[in-house]
């Protein structure tokens, strides 16, 4: 299996100091995909692990110090894949 790779598409939105913003990237492996700020897509947090979260993108700079491609990333996690776990807010127990 090919490693995936990614290239930013489009023309800068926006400079900050040192950041230069975009407003999406091109995923290429198996399958090409084109996300952009604001995309939902399903992403394996630990290369190793089967679990599954849901990350929306958020913000796409590159760094002209350090010459590095950066992403911000909101990650949601299902409650029993956090510390705490699923509670029972909610649901009625029959064992009184």
């Amino acid at each position: 299996m090919d490693k995936p790779s990614f290239k930013l598409v489009g023309a800068p939105c926006g400079h900050h100091g040192q950041y230069t913003f975009y407003k999406a990237l091109r995923l290429t492996g198996a399958s090409e995909k084109i996300i952009a700020i604001g995309d939902f897509f399903f992403v394996r947090v630990w290369q190793d692990s089967e679990l599954v979260s849901i990350g929306e993108l958020q913000l796409l700079w590159t760094d002209r110090v350090s010459d590095q491609t950066l992403v911000s990333l909101r990650l949601y996690f299902l409650p029993e894949n956090t510390p705490e776990g699923r509670n029972l807010h909610g649901e009625v127990r029959s064992d009184f």
